[in-house]
């Protein structure tokens, strides 16, 4: 059967871990929400705010929502995003995220996780 999550159910967290700044985070599913494959999460990104440069041991499709932000990949390049742009990172590439603009930024990430992996 199907799990239906009201969106006013969505709580917003600040992000106060190291290397963060101004930066929100709202998990849309994930294990919480009986959702064991994948986890759907939207950052909001405020004017100068980051998220810090991490790997992760999932692959990550990134699609900015709105605004614009600068993407570090795996090599140290940078690249600016703008609306409907889709990145995927691989697992183990440290990536990095910062909004030089004057506006909010928003990017759904979608994490996969493999099963057979811890």
């Amino acid at each position: 059967m199907a799990n239906v999550i009201p969106a006013k159910s969505v709580r917003t967290k600040r992000e106060t871990d190291a290397g963060y700044k101004n930066t929100t985070t709202r998990i849309l599913a994930g294990p919480a929400q009986g959702c064991n494959s994948v986890t759907v999460r939207v950052l909001t990104i405020r004017p100068e705010g980051r998220v810090p440069r991490r790997e992760y041991d999932c692959q990550r499709i990134l699609t900015l929502l709105q605004g614009e932000l600068m993407f570090m990949d795996g090599d140290g390049s940078m690249h600016m995003l703008g609306e409907g742009d889709t990145v995927i990172v691989h697992p183990y590439e440290r990536h990095h995220f910062q909004n030089d603009s004057s506006s909010n930024a928003r990017i759904m990430i979608i994490e996969t996780r493999d099963r057979g992996r811890t």
